[in-house]
């Protein structure tokens, strides 16, 4: 019977398939050891997602967030305070430069600041005056945010602007 199906079917080895002179080179691995493979492969893959997952930075906006929330309202505030301002305030690039525009910054006190929103590690602060200026070359190219805080005697001022970098 088995050189009938040896006859029509290519490959069929009949009993002699346990036959060390009958087998490949291969197919001494039984299903125990391939599935034995293939969950230390996944075992490898799993740590190796799990250390490159801590290896990342994490990026926070602000490192307080609960005290922010807290004085959300009064930053609702100063920005409600900022669009009533007489004076138009503007940030731009022009060639190597971003200015910022800011009349009657002599009469106030405030800060403004860039945040990088992918690297937190190039945010940086500077004074208000009445003409800011940054070069270009301090600046990744990129989106940036730039936050402007300043008050006017007891009444405090904030207003966000988003640029653009080019080089």
């Amino acid at each position: 019977m088995a050189r009938c199906f040896k006859l029509l079917i290519p490959g069929f080895r009949g009993h002699n398939r346990l036959k060390n002179k009958d087998k490949k080179k291969g197919d001494d691995m039984n299903w125990g050891n391939k599935i034995a493979v293939v969950f230390a492969l996944f075992v490898a893959l799993v740590i190796t997602m799990v250390t490159i997952s801590f290896n990342q930075d994490v990026n926070l906006v602000a490192e307080n967030y609960y005290e922010e929330e807290i004085a959300y309202q009064s930053h609702m505030k100063k920005v409600a305070n900022a669009m009533e301002w007489d004076t138009p305030i503007k940030v731009e690039q022009q060639g190597d430069v971003v200015y910022l525009y800011f009349q009657n910054a002599g009469e106030v006190e405030g800060e403004i600041t860039f945040f990088r929103p992918s690297d937190a590690k190039m945010d940086f602060k500077v004074d208000l005056e009445e003409e800011n200026y940054i070069p270009v070359e301090k600046l990744q190219s990129g989106v940036w945010q730039v936050d402007i805080s300043w008050s006017k005697g007891e009444k405090a001022y904030h207003k966000e602007e988003r640029i653009f970098i080019q080089k």
